[in-house]
């Protein structure tokens, strides 16, 4: 292993910056070298589990606090990714899950979940049935984590009827015009209600009166477009956030 290397390619970073490292790019001892510089450095690790190391190579591992980035792809064993999540968990380090494969989401139960800090879902590659996005919203829920929902397409009052107070629904106006207002301040509405949380992504250029009103119904706004004009009420709108 080159320390030389290793600490040339940290040292632009400051403290406190993540530093992203994916498990299958480098060898055990390499990895090793990386999470013992950014703990040096004051560093935020966040390692990319593609199933690359066994139980054993994670608990050395577990040494430094890092973020552990998994799924269901990486761990389709849900014994061993609860072996796991209980050994982060004693440690201090966070895990955060991708449900993409879903093949075994009917059995992700609340003791599961409570290993995790986030469940991600999106409907991008996969359609997922209501009952079934139903119970993982329970289950996380019940768990103490938070779901996070990536929705893929037009925004329905549908989505309220399963989401919990734990829930995170992502949008994207991509996906929808200013004519879905009315089904999405009902959507808005209704999220308040259950103390859920909705943020858009707004990636196409829209009226300030539409955004403006998105802002006010409560839902967290994340500008991809642009550039704005400066001096304009969406300039100081998009400044808010």
């Amino acid at each position: 292993m080159d320390w030389v290397k290793l600490e040339e390619q940290v040292r632009p970073l400051n403290k406190g910056q993540r530093l992203i490292i994916r498990d299958d790019v480098h060898d055990f001892s390499e990895l090793q070298g990386w999470l013992e510089l950014a703990s040096r450095k004051k560093l935020k690790p966040v390692l990319l589990d593609t199933g690359q190391f066994g139980l054993n190579e994670l608990i050395i591992l577990s040494d430094f606090h890092f973020a552990f980035y998994t799924g269901d792809i990486a761990r389709p064993d849900f014994n061993q990714l609860a072996a796991i999540t209980e050994l982060f968990k004693k440690k201090g380090c966070p895990v955060y899950f991708f449900l993409e494969d879903g093949s075994r989401a009917g059995t992700f139960d609340s003791e599961l979940a409570s290993g995790f800090k986030s469940v991600f879902i999106s409907s991008r590659n996969k359609t997922w049935e209501p009952g079934l996005l139903s119970k993982l919203a329970e289950e996380t829920s019940a768990g103490g984590s938070a779901l996070v929902y990536y929705h893929h397409d037009q925004p329905d009052g549908s989505l309220a009827d399963w989401l919990t107070n734990n829930c995170w629904l992502h949008l994207s106006n991509r996906f929808f015009d200013e004519s879905s207002q009315p089904a999405l301040s009902e959507l808005l509405k209704n999220m308040r209600k259950l103390k859920g949380q909705i943020i858009i992504h707004l990636e196409l250029p829209a009226s300030f009166d539409y955004i403006n009103s998105l802002s006010e119904s409560g839902a967290h706004l994340i500008f991809n477009f642009g550039p704005i004009e400066t001096r304009t009420r969406l300039s100081k709108l998009e400044s808010l956030w």
